[in-house]
């Protein structure tokens, strides 16, 4: 007799699991929990590092041009815009899947400490956009940043 109420009982088991803390476990699996992001949405990827006298931004943007793309510091965040632009689609290709994306991107991230706006230095080679920025010791005003092509 017990073992036929321990079987009904689970039958009536729901099928998805309660999982109180599961938004919490979310947060710390984010790769960006420690640099938190200021607006994240679909773009390219993104690698933030230290060295010793620089903080390293390479943002993932094969088959851009430096014209494309825009790189803003302001107030302790590095934001970085572009846009890929779309080609006119030829019905002649007849596409099975089409998953190359399209359009413009904004990806923000708040820097880790205090930088040198003024000798930010950008550079795009082999779809990397790679941002160094100087680490210091004082709080200065924001400004757009040239990326040279290599």
């Amino acid at each position: 007799m017990e073992r036929s109420k321990q079987t009904n009982q689970r039958k009536i088991m729901p099928l998805i699991p309660y999982e109180p803390f599961k938004e919490i476990e979310r947060f710390f699996d984010n790769d960006d929990w420690f640099f938190p992001v200021t607006k994240r949405e679909s773009g390219p990827e993104m690698d933030v590092y230290e060295t010793e006298e620089n903080i390293i931004a390479e943002i993932s943007a094969p088959g851009m041009s430096s014209e494309d793309m825009k790189v803003n510091i302001s107030e302790g965040v590095l934001r970085v815009r572009g846009e890929k632009k779309e080609e006119t689609e030829d019905e002649d290709k007849g596409y099975y899947r089409k998953e190359i994306k399209r359009g413009s991107f904004e990806r923000a991230v708040r820097l880790p400490s205090n930088v040198d706006e003024d000798n930010v230095k950008a550079t795009y080679e082999d779809g990397i956009l790679k941002v160094e920025i100087p680490k210091t010791d004082e709080v200065e005003g924001g400004r757009e940043v040239k990326i040279e092509s290599k």
